[in-house]
């Protein structure tokens, strides 16, 4: 009956230490996989330049109507 116990215990550690390992294999194929692309604020040219739009924090051409600028 040990004998039993034993194998029956060894066969569930050695199924759970399977899943675990299959699913931190599928984790790293999807983030291995995952591209991440440039926003939009990333590709425009005021990120090169521009004011200080202290509305949202970023930089643009100066022409937000409802920007907040700093005045000179």
């Amino acid at each position: 009956m040990k004998t039993v116990l034993k194998a029956d215990g060894g066969l569930a550690l050695a199924t759970i230490c399977a899943g675990v390992g299959a699913v931190l294999a599928a984790v790293r194929f999807l983030a291995g996989a995952a591209e991440t692309t440039p926003t939009d604020d990333e590709l425009s040219s005021s990120v090169r330049g521009g004011l200080l739009n202290y509305r949202t924090g970023k930089f643009d051409d100066g022409t937000d109507p409802a920007g907040i600028y700093k005045l000179d």
